[in-house]
């Protein structure tokens, strides 16, 4: 019953408006976490669905018995537990919390009907695309906006659950060595676009030689900027990693380029992280806690790759962060887009003649990026885009753009 007090009182956090990962980590001690993590993820990324079957069970819930009846749903529909035992357990756990035969009654009945409708339930669910791909109905309207031709392909990828991406430490040892190593541990994996996703998620001790620093996790999306970089043949000597927590790009950076890294961040807890990634890993940078949007922090030596890698909705990480679509508003994008050409201009200055930027966001949205380009463009003096492309959710990444700037 345990687990389920510690589910309740994390979603009771999050729809609250917290971030679903700092809530965890206040869990993640417990030997019972990976199943408290399972329940409440899935939870998350079947949020609309679920909702829609308790709203056609019952007319009136309060958030407490609601996200019990949430629990319930799920584990019936997607949990191998037999459904009396998840009854059982549920309806025991809700008379422990409350001392109330009424509620316990109530969350029986609910769930025991919800056995008895989830066919017509799901049929129903299937009819309409916010119910079935469980995203908000607002950002299915933009999508199909802005990506008329991919917007279903975006929806589907946005329904698998995140992929396990390895980034290899080119300094320690090259891809196709660390390939064996991954064979001779029985560990699956495929090569996508050259970049590795295992097959199945593991515990990181369990990667060979990962406390060697000889592997890291990241998105394959994510590790993209060294293409681009090695595509147009960029070989920055003094570079600026704006935002940089938790390290992936600065760390990525160093493997492959002889070169002096500026790591900024905001939050000092996590520009520890990014500390923590350097040591691992056998890499020096310079970390510099600062605001990207003003210039205290720096020396004025002036940069010649600039990676803005800079806030946004994130709504291009929906699967890996489905706390996301249900507290992010459409509202909140004028927010960030504002946020985004403040860091942009004020980094403009610190970015020597002829040098790069890589404009970079996890986002979906054309707001925060084409048309932030467009902005940017007319805004920026001695501005000039060289590329930029969106990739979009699959099965194997998340949603990223990127755009890479010259200061002529």
């Amino acid at each position: 019953m345990e687990i389920y007090l510690s589910i309740l009182n994390i979603l009771l956090e999050v729809y609250a408006g917290k971030n679903l990962n700092e809530v965890l980590i206040k869990y993640n001690n417990q030997d019972n976490f990976p199943k408290i993590k399972n329940i409440t993820y899935g939870i998350l990324r079947n949020y609309y669905s679920i909702n829609y079957s308790i709203d056609k069970l019952v007319k009136h819930s309060n958030l407490q018995s609601r996200i019990l009846l949430q629990i319930g749903i799920f584990e019936l529909k997607y949990s191998k537990k037999p459904e009396y035992a998840v009854i059982n357990d549920l309806v025991n756990f809700s008379f422990d919390l409350t001392e109330n035969e009424k509620i316990k009654n109530f969350i029986n009945g609910v769930l025991r009907e919800y056995l008895r409708q989830v066919e017509l339930l799901d049929l129903d669910i299937q009819k309409d695309y916010s119910l079935k791909y469980n995203i908000p109905d607002w950002i299915i309207t933009k999508l199909k906006k802005q990506s008329k031709e991919n917007y279903l392909q975006i929806l589907n990828g946005f329904n698998h659950h995140p992929a396990f991406g390895l980034r290899v430490n080119k300094r320690k040892i090259n891809q196709d060595e660390y390939l064996l190593k991954l064979d001779e541990a029985n560990l699956e994996y495929k090569l996508i676009q050259n970049k590795i996703c295992l097959v199945k998620p593991i515990n990181i001790t369990a990667l060979p030689f990962f406390n060697d620093g000889f592997i890291s996790i990241q998105d394959i999306a994510a590790q993209s900027s060294i293409e681009i970089l090695t595509k147009y043949q960029i070989q920055p000597k003094y570079v600026l990693d704006a935002c940089a927590a938790p390290g992936g790009k600065t760390c990525q950076l160093l493997e492959n380029i002889n070169c002096k890294v500026v790591a900024l961040d905001i939050d000092e807890t996590r520009l520890n992280k990014v500390s923590d990634n350097l040591k691992r890993l056998n890499l020096e940078a310079e970390l510099k806690l600062g605001n990207a949007m003003n210039k205290l922090w720096w020396n004025k030596n002036l940069f010649d790759l600039i990676i803005a890698d800079i806030p946004c909705s994130a709504s291009g990480t929906l699967k890996r962060n489905p706390d996301i679509k249900i507290n992010r508003r459409e509202s909140d994008i004028v927010n960030f887009v504002e946020t985004q050409r403040n860091i942009v201009i004020n980094l403009w200055d610190m970015l020597d003649t002829n040098g790069f930027m890589l404009y970079i966001t996890c986002s979906i949205f054309k707001e925060e990026n084409q048309d932030n380009i467009e902005w940017f463009k007319s805004n920026l003096n001695d501005f000039e885009l060289i590329e930029q492309f969106q990739i979009i959710p699959t099965e194997y990444n998340d949603s990223l753009f990127y755009a890479l700037i010259k200061k002529r």
